[in-house]
């Protein structure tokens, strides 16, 4: 990155992650501890940079969970930064990706919502600005949490002497148009009930995947606030939450109908999402984000990929065991599968390597029983007789001799044969022919030793007679 600012000699900026009216995001790094970190720089030189306001209210709530890590604030090279923690995406990330979330997905984050605005609100903080943007998931082993951020136009509404602020009216309006609250609409001064107000349609629009008001067309910023002011006033909550369960609406209605000084029932809020979820039989353990159902499914199908190209097929490893314990056959048998995997295995360029010694030795077998077939058929009949045996089994036995080798010699006729190889196996068949005429001492000898057999044999039933 050409354009890398080191910020308080201590910070490095990365990489752009989001920029808007305030200024500019960056993912920065620590130099020291190599830490990633979340680096705002505020566009605009003002003494009143609401990034010291933000600074401000995020050192108050740093006890709590939810709340990203104060680092460092302060003004560098003309500009005011704010220095804290890295988390993961927002919200608004996982809506472009899913659309909608589920019921489970929706309770989670209604639960974690109402403990953070209440933890806000204890330390007299108000957000203001409640919507998906601003909600963020944490890293890696706290992938699980939401966090709240961006407490740019946030405010303290009880002073050091615990009094509430007044009620106004007239006010400029504050919050962003689609998940405002009504009195935010109607220029009141903004409390408690109203961050309250702002997750509600929050978590309608997470559910349902849009809200009514989204469509409308507006011809400038003024009438977008009225407009979907006066759509929010009009439409009755049953319509808003039509086809949600019955609790999304009585917690609209619920917040609505506040005080402006109360202070919300946060477990009664908490109660109507439980009713829910128990309603549906869901689980505490259950109610886990989407995104996290979706990455964990990819690592399993990761995982089981690639155990199926690191492992043997079990098919295989069966069929060796199961074989070789019943009969020799089978160990056979699996020497010729893993011979045939090992083939479907080899590159064209290793199958050609290993074509010519098969063909060999096939050709030396087909060579054998010619030859023996060649000496057999030359016994005639007499000799036949001469020896006691019948000719008709002998007719058989040549027969079986003649069909087994036609059986091979079509098989070598099928084998695709290179030049070459037609080469050698003439010279072979020189040889054999060759072989053959030289036979006749060799069938002289056979003959004799049958005879000397059959001689004995006889004398051998003499004696027992």
């Amino acid at each position: 990155m050409n354009n890398q600012k080191i910020i308080n000699n201590v910070y490095i900026t990365k990489k752009r992650i989001s920029a808007g009216s305030f200024g500019v995001v960056y993912q920065g790094q620590d130099i020291n501890t190599r830490n990633f970190v979340a680096i705002k720089i505020d566009k605009e030189n003002k003494e009143d940079s609401s990034l010291l306001r933000e600074a401000e209210i995020l050192r108050r709530l740093q006890p709590l969970q939810h709340i990203p890590k104060f680092y460092w604030a302060g003004k560098d090279q003309e500009s005011y930064v704010l220095v804290i923690q890295h988390l993961g995406r927002d919200l608004t990330h996982y809506m472009k990706t899913f659309r909608k979330f589920s019921l489970k997905c929706v309770l989670n984050v209604a639960e974690q919502m109402i403990n953070i605005l209440e933890s806000l609100h204890k330390n007299k903080v108000l957000h203001r600005d409640i919507k998906p943007e601003n909600v963020l998931v944490g890293k890696d082993d706290d992938e699980s949490r939401l966090y709240i951020v961006d407490f740019g136009i946030s405010k303290f509404y009880k002073d050091e002497n615990e009094s509430h602020i007044s009620f106004r009216e007239k006010q400029p309006f504050i919050g962003t148009t689609r998940y405002a609250s009504i009195n935010a609409h109607k220029g009141y001064s903004l409390s408690r009930r109203d961050d309250m107000e702002s997750l509600g349609y929050m978590l309608i629009f997470l559910l349902k995947g849009q809200l009514p008001w989204q469509n409308l067309q507006f011809t400038s910023e003024e009438n977008k606030i009225k407009q979907v002011g006066q759509m929010k006033m009009k439409m009755e909550v049953s319509e808003l939450c039509k086809g949600l369960p019955i609790e999304f609406g009585r917690y609209l209605d619920y917040v609505r109908g506040l005080p402006f000084k109360s202070e919300p029932n946060y477990k009664y809020c908490q109660s109507l999402f439980r009713k829910v979820q128990n309603e549906h039989n869901y689980l505490p353990k259950e109610l886990v984000f989407d995104w996290n159902i979706s990455q964990k499914g990819e690592k399993e199908g990761q995982s089981t990929s690639s155990n199926l190209f690191n492992s043997k097929p079990s098919i295989f490893r069966k069929t060796k065991e199961d074989l070789s314990s019943n009969n020799i056959l089978g160990s056979q048998l699996n020497q010729s599968i893993e011979q045939e995997m090992n083939s479907l295995l080899r590159t064209p360029e290793q199958k050609k390597s290993t074509l010519t010694p098969e063909i060999n030795r096939k050709k030396n077998r087909i060579q054998s029983i010619s030859s023996f077939n060649d000496t057999i058929s030359d016994i005639d009949f007499n000799n036949s007789v001469l020896l006691g045996i019948q000719p008709s089994i002998l007719s058989r036995l040549s027969k079986i001799s003649f069909n087994s080798i036609s059986r091979v010699r079509n098989s070598k006729s099928n084998l695709s044969l290179t030049p070459e190889i037609k080469a050698q196996d003439k010279i072979q068949q020189i040889k054999r022919d060759s072989y053959i005429e030289n036979i006749t001492g060799v069938k002289k000898l056979i003959l004799l030793v049958l005879v000397l057999v059959k001689g004995m044999m006889k004398q051998f039933q003499n004696v027992q007679k």
